[in-house]
């Protein structure tokens, strides 16, 4: 099949871990639609992002190039709209380009004199909901801004929302909470919104919408973006209680691991505060990670159900779009993928959210891909990222890539190959620290995270024993020669940029 004959359905999630899906091994959420995914195409084992926050990820999957390089090193920066895209790019090769949900290009809080259709700034103008691109590279965008009760303020959700259903908006606050909101986290509740009017399943009902207009009319690609299982943890019901607090497995701690981590780990955010940072106030560290001391281990396990319900309706929302593609002959001539811009400590270490950490939990994240010469049932060992995605999907498209800091993964998938590299590299830029600032090389046995900008922090953890990454090595005399050469190695491939990205515009 040529690629003049093939579409792409790119379903990406916000804030999932590799290992929630059943087909990583999860033996609780049950994620059905997912594994009949996995069972069509391949499960990427070891795939991994090089940025864990939101928009940085984002743009790498769009562009296929580090933070670094497109700009977007840090929630606040706007994607430079001239950079080339994956959207652009297949768009260029006369396939649709359609966006639902989710994109995060823009910054929310940016200024309505620069006309950013990602800012809430952008739709207190009367004309914002008729306007639906083109933009970045897509025809077409049906936007959804933020994640729970921010998601009411701005986009074509709220508006929709807001039009046809005007009292529903407040039903997605606390107060407005189905059952007794926990009173040592401030994020976490039971949504009171409808299923139906939730903004994961408007996702998924404009997605079943366009792959019945498009199909056997137009070669199409679409992006689907779930804001969750993002933070605040609140699905509606049933799914915030298809999963008993009680029945869920605990976070793994370690005791005293956190004790052997940079300093700055101890110093977290507080569980009081909306993790959201108002027009006008004090930055605070993207992320923000929470330590869990003081929460209790009861409002733990539920934030673990709440998220484990967040991720079955996605998972429902899936099925649907599979059987859409069913139901319109496009199933086979259509390349599907499912990922995450990045992972959720979920406890894990006594933390909480994400952070700057690059923690394993963070930086590795689900990829299953279907589609035309894949083999299904099949999974790879290969080390991937979310910078191969351009070079991948413009062979498979027969496009020209534009220039790209990723690999070709097209002979991964066909089995013609089972490798492509054997190190990864990841860089995170601060908002509120520059300390934090760090750089990460990943190998089959190690991972080495240093700090430029506070040299006596650093993180080694060995893969083979600690693959999970609970003690830190970095301080241990025996493995300093291990230390000096993966810092050589990183600092040689990814000279340290501190100050690397474009002009703040907002500060999420």
């Amino acid at each position: 099949m040529s690629g003049t004959e093939k579409n792409l359905v790119f379903i990406c999630v916000d804030q999932m871990r590799y290992d929630a899906l059943s087909s990583a091994g999860n033996t609780v959420i049950g994620t059905t639609h997912l594994s009949r995914l996995a069972q069509r195409g391949m499960m990427f084992d070891r795939h991994y992002t090089p940025n864990q926050i939101c928009s940085p990820s984002r743009a790498t999957m769009a562009s296929g190039l580090y933070p670094r390089h497109h700009g977007l090193t840090r929630n606040g920066i706007a994607l430079d709209g001239a950079r080339p895209t994956l959207w652009q790019m297949l768009k260029d090769q006369g396939l649709v380009t359609h966006a639902i949900g989710k994109l995060h290009y823009q910054p929310l809080l940016a200024s309505g004199a620069l006309d950013m259709p990602e800012s809430l700034a952008y739709w207190d103008r009367p004309d914002a909901a008729s306007w639906t691109g083109p933009y970045y590279g897509f025809d077409h965008v049906d936007l959804v801004l933020g994640e729970a009760n921010e998601s009411v303020k701005a986009g074509h959700y709220a508006a929709w929302l807001n039009r046809y259903h005007p009292d529903a908006s407040g039903l997605y606050e606390r107060d407005a909470s189905l059952g007794h909101a926990a009173s040592d986290l401030k994020e976490i509740w039971k949504n009171a919104i409808p299923a139906s009017l939730h903004y994961t399943n408007w996702i998924g009902d404009r997605a079943v919408d366009a792959i019945r207009r498009y199909a056997g009319q137009d070669r199409f690609c679409l992006f689907v973006s779930f804001p969750d299982p993002h933070h605040p943890f609140s699905p509606p019901q049933p799914y915030c209680d298809l999963f008993d607090p009680a029945k869920v497995p605990a976070p793994t701690v370690v005791p005293g691991e956190l004790d052997r981590m940079p300093a700055y780990v101890q110093d977290c955010d507080d569980p009081a505060q909306d993790a959201y940072i108002p027009a006008g106030s004090k930055n605070r560290e993207q992320g923000f990670m929470l330590r869990t001391d003081s929460i209790s281990d009861d409002t733990i396990s539920k934030v673990i159900a709440h998220t484990y319900g967040s991720i079955r309706m996605i998972d429902d929302a899936v099925g649907r779009i599979l059987d859409a593609l069913g139901a319109t002959g496009a199933l086979d001539n259509t390349y599907i993928v499912f990922t995450s811009d990045h992972g959720e400590l979920l406890g894990d270490h006594g933390l909480l959210r994400k952070g700057p950490p690059p923690y394993r939990q963070l930086l590795q994240v689900p990829l299953l891909i279907s589609g035309p010469g894949v083999a299904g049932g099949s999974r790879t060992q290969a080390m991937t990222s979310h910078l191969d995605f351009v070079s991948t999907f413009a062979t498979l498209f027969e496009a020209q890539a534009p220039v790209n800091n990723g690999l070709d993964l097209s002979d991964i998938l066909q089995g013609q190959r089972t490798g492509v590299r054997d190190r990864l590299f990841a860089e995170y830029h601060p908002r509120a620290d520059a300390r934090v600032y760090n750089q990460t090389i990943i190998t089959d046995r190690w991972r080495f995270t240093c700090y430029p900008n506070e040299p006596a922090w650093g993180e080694l953890f060995d893969l083979e024993a600690d693959p999970w990454e609970h003690w830190n090595l970095f301080s241990e005399a025996r493995v300093q020669d291990t230390v000096a050469q993966l810092r050589d190695e990183l600092h040689a491939s990814m000279p340290p940029i501190p100050d690397a990205g474009g002009a703040v515009l907002g500060a999420y």
